[in-house]
């Protein structure tokens, strides 16, 4: 991803996260917001480009012995 569109979606991700979690981060100041702002949207912006694969693994059954 180039840096202007990189920059782009991570401005767009900052609004998003800032229009849903400002009224519970009042007593933030400012200047702590905008860090958890700029955190979020970072964690945000690397979940859109590599999506975690929350499908199972084929993992084999265990033997009745083993679960109780």
């Amino acid at each position: 991803m180039n840096d202007k569109r990189r920059a782009e979606s991570i401005a767009a991700a900052r609004t998003e996260i800032a229009r849903r979690i400002g009224r519970f981060c009042t007593t933030l100041a400012p200047e702590e917001f905008e860090l958890l702002l700029g955190r979020m949207a970072r964690v945000q912006l690397k979940y859109q480009m590599m999506p975690i694969d929350s499908a199972p693994a084929d993992i084999p059954p265990r033997p009745p012995e083993f679960l109780a």
